[in-house]
């Protein structure tokens, strides 16, 4: 039979002491540098080390206090999900505490270890994707659901929309137009779960027989702003028919182009059609109402907030999945 991992042997592992592992999983990172919790977060990954629920029966008594923690709250996407969030959370008899990591690594693991400190019960954290590891470790001993966004090979539940479906939403719905050109436009993926998947669905498809009159083309942008929007556009629309369809993968990307589209003097559908992943409230009150591939936002923010509340609440069901994925919606209208 295999021996149960104790926390000395992840200690030994580390090269550090148990007192160390021990404020680890509790949460108290004030004395221990980045370089050890880094060090302490991957052994415990590599070993698939679990925790008794000693320590966590000694903490204090519930708090009925959540942590959320977007990569950026001003993205349309998360507003809605904070709602799904929030009500959710409001009528379960909890409080949430929301923090905006602006897209930083730095400023996401400052709030985590701020929240851990605040005593929260748990946390729901759409991540910048840059503190995986970090994360891994404070699953082990605080609830943890991911929303949008997936961490490879950890045991944390998520909620996100199924990327791969929202694109052959997209692209199917252009299978059955003139289409001859496709560019996707989408934020560099990085170590970003739902940008990866969607880059790999749109290159899955490119190589089909069905799409073989078809040319695909994926162009990414480190910043996502007017004036980078702008000078690809340009380019990409120099030799465009409105047999050409940009796809733009998030909301922000979707509102660069209609807004580059006019300083072009580009007209919509009639020069380049656009679909654009994400509704927002200003997709249909656009002279011609964007044709978008809706993520179910408020559903999945209500979802994450059911499944931490129901792991909070010890009902988790055995045969419960550690990945929720919800359905994309294609909602046509006038730009494709």
């Amino acid at each position: 039979m295999k021996k149960k991992l104790l926390i000395k042997d992840v200690a030994n592992m580390a090269g550090v002491s148990t007192a160390t592992i021990s404020r680890f999983l509790n949460g108290k990172y004030q004395s221990m540098s980045e370089s050890t919790r880094e060090k302490i977060a991957s052994t415990i990954a590599s070993l698939g080390y679990q925790p008794n629920n000693i320590a966590r029966s000694l903490r204090s008594q519930e708090s009925k206090t959540i942590a959320v923690i977007m990569a950026d709250i001003f993205n349309p996407y998360s507003m809605d999900v904070l709602r799904g969030i929030e009500e959710y959370c409001s009528q379960e008899g909890y409080k949430i505490f929301i923090c905006d990591a602006k897209n930083s690594g730095a400023r996401e693991r400052n709030y985590i270890e701020e929240m851990v400190n605040r005593g929260v019960d748990g946390f729901i954290l759409n991540t910048t994707g840059e503190n995986d590891l970090f994360i891994k470790g404070i699953s082990l001993e605080h609830p943890v659901v991911l929303i949008g966004r997936k961490i490879k090979n950890s045991n944390i539940n998520s909620v996100a929309a199924d990327n791969a479906q929202g694109v052959t939403l997209a692209l199917e719905h252009l299978l059955n137009t003139d289409c001859r050109r496709v560019t996707y436009l989408t934020p560099t993926p990085g170590n970003v779960s739902p940008r990866i998947e969607r880059v790999e669905s749109f290159e899955h498809f490119a190589a089909l027989s069905a799409y073989s009159h078809i040319a695909f083309e994926c162009i990414t942008f480190d910043v996502i702003d007017r004036e980078h929007v702008i000078t690809a556009l340009e380019t990409l629309t120099a030799s465009s028919t409105k047999n050409h369809t940009l796809i733009t993968g998030n909301g922000l990307l979707s509102l660069h182009v209609v807004q580059g589209a006019k300083a072009l003097n580009k007209r919509i559908p009639e020069d380049f059609s656009l679909i654009g992943f994400d509704e927002t409230e200003w997709s249909e009150i656009l002279k011609n109402p964007l044709t978008v591939v809706a993520q179910p936002t408020y559903d999945i923010g209500c979802t994450a907030a059911k499944k931490i509340i129901t792991t909070l609440r010890k009902e988790n069901e055995s045969h419960e999945a550690r990945i929720t994925l919800l359905p994309f919606s294609l909602i046509v209208r006038e730009t494709a």
